[in-house]
């Protein structure tokens, strides 16, 4: 079996893990990371030492803590799991350990909020959130790996797109910052721990940093596009919602009867510009085989193809991205000008004939 002291050998503590009892012939450390040979069991490895490095150099376990993560490279793709036999690869992204002295599950919250090099937050994930960023955690030591991407845009329930990404960018290299942060509902508590991790370039990567800060800016912009789209269309489908459910319920009233009318023509008008924006018909994912593709999907298709390396965007990628932008945008404009005035007409209308259906725009 494996040992580990903390004391320059006066004392050893067992360090065997979930390593298999077997009779080890090689041990070597590559890149802070424990290299296993065994006899009859293949190869193992444990990942990342420098927890054990800041456990020996720094404090005990038994505190809220943060460890430093260590140097990350900045690489495509994800980790995977095979066989029991073929083993689990190493995690793709910042490997963030943390010790809880305790937790309680139903008064605390734990989050792991990650800044960038200039201090701006990029993603919190925490305990409290339901689904989306979610943080699992335990008492005692845990792990959470941030693939260093950014948010992306906002994709509607139901959204099929054809080879199209809403992912944020990746974060570039540079020195960043991820803070602990414990609180507690009943005694008002809080504590925040923070430490810096640096991220690398691929070693095997030919594109320059400027190269990879064009590329974060183009997909950054790209998704504020859509994100901005995508938004506008959920709202469309609220007020179109809205305009049906005040057709059904007075749809027999001769004193509403140029406001139902009215309705009808908005509602015509907002699915026409939903439409320029987003293809409708789509039901399932051959639907894009069928249907042409609309704005934000071609947009998102920029998004696919650009992010796909490191490198920056062309001057082709550019100038379809300009163009498609600003499309959204006659639509976006279009949209906005619907709500502020047509809508806004509506509801002055509807509020004086004081009925009983209250329009909300929002």
């Amino acid at each position: 079996g494996m040992y580990v002291s903390f004391d320059d050998g006066e004392n050893w503590k067992p360090f065997q893990l979930n390593l298999p009892i077997v009779p080890i012939t090689d041990l070597a450390i590559k890149d802070n990371n424990l290299i296993v040979a065994t006899q009859g069991r293949s190869l193992w490895m444990i990942d990342d030492l420098t927890v054990i490095h800041q456990l020996y150099m720094e404090a005990t376990s038994e505190e809220h803590r943060v460890f430093k993560p260590k140097d990350t490279y900045r690489m495509r793709g994800g980790s995977s799991t095979g066989s029991k036999t073929s083993g689990t690869n190493h995690p793709n992204g910042v490997m963030t350990y943390f010790n809880l002295k305790d937790y309680d599950e139903k008064n605390d919250e734990v989050s792991l909020t990650y800044f960038s090099p200039k201090g701006d937050t990029i993603k919190t994930f925490s305990t409290k959130n339901k689904k989306k960023d979610k943080l699992e955690v335990k008492k005692g030591m845990n792990q959470f790996v941030w693939d260093m991407t950014y948010d992306g845009a906002e994709k509607l329930e139901g959204m099929i797109l054809w080879w199209a990404s809403v992912d944020g960018p990746q974060a570039i290299p540079g020195i960043y910052k991820v803070h602990l942060n414990v609180k507690n509902d009943v005694t008002s508590s809080a504590v925040e721990m923070p430490e810096t991790f640096t991220i690398v370039a691929d070693p095997r990567a030919e594109s320059t940093q400027e190269d990879m800060q064009k590329q974060f800016e183009f997909i950054t912009d790209v998704n504020k596009t859509m994100d901005d789209a995508h938004k506008s269309i959920k709202k469309i489908r609220k007020i179109k919602k809205q305009l049906t459910a005040f057709e059904t319920q007075y749809k027999d009233n001769e004193s509403v009867k140029a406001l139902l009318e009215k309705s009808k023509v908005l509602k015509e008008q907002f699915t026409k510009i939903e439409e320029a924006l987003y293809q409708t018909q789509n039901r399932s994912g051959q639907d894009p085989l069928n249907f042409p593709i609309r704005l934000t999907n071609k947009l998102g298709h920029l998004n696919s193809l650009v992010g796909m390396g490191d490198f920056a965007p062309t001057d082709q990628d550019i100038a379809v991205k300009n163009e498609l932008s600003a499309q959204i945008k006659t639509q976006l404009d279009a949209f906005n000008q619907l709500v502020n005035d047509e809508i806004s007409a509506f509801n002055t209308a509807f509020n004086a004939k004081q009925l009983n259906y209250l329009f909300v725009e929002d």
